[in-house]
């Protein structure tokens, strides 16, 4: 599988040191500033996990969800939401739309952040979509 990883986040002050601390973990990480250059982006090239800013705007981060889990080529990817929103309603949104997880950024360590991306690419016990 490929540890490619695609960050997507309108905001670059958080996307760029995410995509920076994943390359020193050894992932492939890549950094777009909007869902439809995320869109395109794995429509060109295979990743192996998309971490999707839930509030962006034009296509937020369920926009993003629902296009890659209506794709059939992009489908399988696994898609986790990473929002600075803590509302379970929020939470269950993300989770029924086909999201493998949601992730709340101020809650988050780095090292916490790493462990989780592992898990996705080591086979390990991660979230699927239902």
């Amino acid at each position: 599988m490929s540890r490619k990883v695609l960050i997507v986040d309108d905001n670059a002050d958080q996307g760029r040191p995410l995509a920076l601390i994943l390359r020193h973990s050894g992932y492939e990480a890549q950094f777009v500033t909007s869902g439809e250059a995320a869109l395109m982006k794995v429509r060109e090239e295979p990743v192996g996990l998309m971490i999707v800013d839930m509030m962006m705007p034009g296509m937020n981060g369920l926009e993003v969800l629902r296009h890659v889990r209506d794709n059939p080529q992009t489908q399988n990817i696994p898609v986790v939401i990473y929002s600075a929103c803590s509302e379970e309603r929020q939470m269950a949104r993300a989770r029924n739309a086909g999201a493998n997880d949601y992730w709340v950024k101020v809650s988050m360590r780095l090292d916490e952040i790493c462990r989780r991306i592992e898990g996705y690419f080591d086979g390990g016990d991660v979230r699927r979509p239902n």
